[in-house]
């Protein structure tokens, strides 16, 4: 009888003391909406946020003054501040517009960078837009069709892969399966 009863273990466990070397460091920094760790370089840890590439990562450390091998928690709350005014506002900091990733916006004609949800929002929104209009693009969109001109006979005809089976290839190993299995039959 006594198998079926749930007991519970001092439920109240003296919690560990953690070391103040620990609790100095930063773990995970969060910056644009994302959670990044902290033992990061600062060029690889910025490019864990969508819509910075290599180039833009390295021209934002450039911009800082800082190296780029640094740990992201080793930099101190100053240089953090000025970092997050750098990724948004990069017209002002000197990072020239041809690194931007929303060059000549529809609506107000700007070259704008953005990053993180903005640059995901911005682009569904950007292929609805197409969709509705119809064109080319946006039919293609719509049906998930290849739209830049990719080989689709080959080498897959949507996002999600070929349906059904290659044209014109026959597996040299399948050619021998059935060469071998052909003269059991006739027996």
């Amino acid at each position: 009888m006594q198998a079926n009863k749930i007991t519970i273990k001092n439920p109240k466990a003296p919690v560990k003391p953690v070391a103040a070397a620990q609790m100095g460091e930063r773990r995970i920094i969060r910056i644009a909406d994302t959670d990044i760790d902290g033992n990061k370089k600062l060029s690889d840890a910025l490019r864990l946020i969508g819509g910075i590439s290599f180039s833009y990562a390295n021209a934002i450390v450039k911009v800082l003054g800082v190296d780029g091998a640094k740990k992201l928690q080793d930099i101190d709350e100053q240089t953090m501040d000025k970092l997050k005014t750098v990724m948004k506002k990069p017209h002002e900091s000197g990072i020239p517009a041809w690194m931007y990733n929303w060059r000549r916006d529809e609506n107000t004609g700007a070259n704008i960078h953005l990053i993180g949800n903005d640059l995901k929002s911005k682009t569904t929104l950007h292929i609805q837009t197409i969709k509705g209009t119809r064109s080319y693009k946006g039919y293609r969109h719509s049906f998930n069709y290849k739209l830049r001109g990719q080989r689709v006979k080959s080498r897959g005809a949507n996002f999600k892969g070929r349906i059904g089976n290659t044209l014109g290839v026959t597996k040299k190993t399948a050619a021998a399966q059935q060469a071998a299995a052909a003269p059991e039959n006739k027996k």
